[in-house]
C-alpha cells in the first residue's frame, strides 16, 4: 500500500515538474507584445525628448527675440517723444514766422499811409481842407486799429483752439502707446511663464502672436480716432478766416465811406485814390 501511494506522488511530481515551464514561459505572442511595448516606449521617450529639445530651443529664441522686442518699443517711445517735441518746436516756429510777417506787412503799411497822409496834407490849402484830411486820418487809424484788434483776436482764437486740439491727441496718443506698451509686456511675461510651466511651443507662439495683433490693432483704432484733429483745426481755420473776413470788409466800408467825404471837401477832381493798405 504504502509503495502504491509513493508511486502515485512520484508520478504527480513528475506531471508538475512537465507543466512548470509551461505556466512560466511566455508565449510567442506575448513576446511580441512585450518588444512592441518597449518600442513604443523607447519612441515615446524619444519623442518627449525632442519636445524637450523643440521647447528649450523655442523659449531660447523667444528670450533673445522678447529683449530685441523690448528694445524696438523703447526706441519707439522715444521716436514718439522726439517726434512730438519736433513738432512742437516747428509749430512754434511757424506761428513766429508768420508774427514776423504779419508785423513787417503792418510797419510796411503804416509807412505807406503815412505817405498818404502827408500828400493830402500837402494839397489841403483852406483851413477846411486840412480838417477834413485831419478828420480822414483819424477815421483810418481808427479803422486800422479795430481792424488789427479782430485780425488779433481771430488768430489767438485759431491758435487756442489749434494748441487744445493738439493737446488733446498728444495726450490720447500717448495714452495710446502705453497701452500698447502694457500688452506687449503682458504678453512677453505669459510667453515666459507658459515657456517656465513647459507648454507646446506652438501653442506658446500662437497664443503671443494673438496678443500682438490684438494690441495692434487696438494701437491702430486709438490712432484713428485720434487723426480726428484735422478736422478740427480745418473747422477753426474756417471760423478764423470768416472773421478776418468780416474784419477786412468792415475796415474797407469805413475807408471808403472816409474817402468819399474827403472827396467832397476836396472837390470831385482831388485824387485820394492812394492805396490805404491794411
Amino acid at each position: 500500500m504504502m509503495k502504491t501511494t509513493y508511486k502515485q506522488i512520484a508520478f504527480l511530481l513528475s506531471v508538475v515538474a512537465l507543466l512548470a515551464p509551461l505556466a512560466v514561459s511566455a508565449t510567442p505572442e506575448e513576446d511580441r507584445q512585450a518588444r512592441i511595448d518597449a518600442m513604443k516606449e523607447q519612441r515615446d521617450e524619444k519623442i518627449q525628448e525632442r519636445k524637450d529639445d523643440r521647447q528649450e530651443a523655442f523659449c531660447t529664441r523667444f528670450t533673445e527675440n522678447a529683449a530685441k522686442i523690448v528694445s524696438t518699443m523703447g526706441e519707439r517711445r522715444k521716436d514718439f517723444q522726439d517726434l512730438k517735441e519736433k513738432r512742437s518746436g516747428k509749430l512754434g516756429e511757424n506761428r513766429d514766422s508768420r508774427d514776423g510777417n504779419l508785423d513787417s506787412n503792418r510797419a510796411n503799411a503804416d509807412a505807406r499811409r503815412s505817405e498818404m497822409y502827408a500828400k493830402l496834407e500837402a494839397k489841403a490849402d483852406t483851413d477846411a481842407k486840412k480838417a477834413s484830411v485831419a478828420e480822414f486820418k483819424d477815421t483810418v487809424e481808427k479803422a486800422v486799429d479795430t481792424r488789427q484788434a479782430a485780425v488779433d483776436v481771430a488768430i489767438k482764437a485759431f491758435r487756442s483752439g489749434v494748441d487744445a486740439a493738439l493737446s488733446g491727441r498728444k495726450d490720447d496718443m500717448q495714452k495710446a502707446v502705453d497701452s500698447f506698451s502694457s500688452a506687449v509686456d503682458a504678453a512677453l511675461d505669459k510667453a515666459r511663464s507658459d515657456c517656465d510651466s513647459s507648454t507646446d511651443p506652438q501653442m506658446v507662439r500662437s497664443n503671443f502672436r494673438s496678443s500682438l495683433e490684438a494690441a495692434r490693432k487696438s494701437l491702430q483704432a486709438d490712432r484713428s480716432a485720434s487723426e480726428k484733429v484735422g478736422a478740427q483745426v480745418k473747422a477753426l481755420a474756417e471760423i478764423r478766416r470768416t472773421a478776418v473776413k468780416k474784419a477786412l470788409d468792415e475796415f474797407k466800408a469805413t475807408v471808403e465811406s472816409a474817402r468819399r467825404e474827403l472827396k467832397k471837401a476836396f472837390g470831385e477832381t482831388t485824387s485820394t485814390e492812394a492805396s490805404i493798405t491794411p
